[in-house]
């Protein structure tokens, strides 16, 4: 990928089709790569954990939509830090109902530019109100 903005389109395009090879192109092959999904006890590290970590998240029913919404950037000519706020639609819901912070380090290498750190964790959270709306300030508490 010859963008940080490839390598993002990238892992969301494998991301939804669940492309376990698709998503491990778009990570680095390197020993010090680390993820972390929202829930997870612990950073997955290397290429054979994080894999692992993938194949588990796709194996779960994937039926959510997300809309991935940068929030943020930084990019020198060999790091790019992304945070992305994920707005998740679930089955039945007309509209968001919560959302996910991601935050992402690429890094150019001589493949090209390479998921180094993936950190997601939960954002909002609101039960859908009875238009469907979601409530823009979450509509409740998160902690930390």
């Amino acid at each position: 990928m010859k963008t940080p903005e490839q390598a993002r389109a990238a892992y969301y395009a494998a991301f939804r089709a669940a492309d376990i090879e698709a998503m491990m192109l778009v990570w680095a092959e390197r020993p010090d790569i680390v993820c972390l999904h929202p829930g997870s006890p612990r950073a997955h590290r290397g290429v054979a954990e994080v894999m692992e970590s993938w194949l588990l998240v796709f194996s779960r029913e994937l039926n959510i939509r997300i809309e991935p919404r940068l929030v943020a950037g930084s990019e020198t000519e060999e790091i790019a830090c992304l945070l992305t706020e994920e707005l998740v639609t679930r089955p039945g819901d007309l509209t968001p109902t919560g959302s996910i912070f991601v935050s992402q380090t690429y890094r150019k290498l001589e493949q090209g530019w390479r998921l180094m750190q993936h950190h997601a964790s939960h954002g909002r959270r609101a039960p859908p109100n009875p238009a469907g709306v979601f409530v823009a300030d979450g509509g409740g508490q998160s902690t930390h």
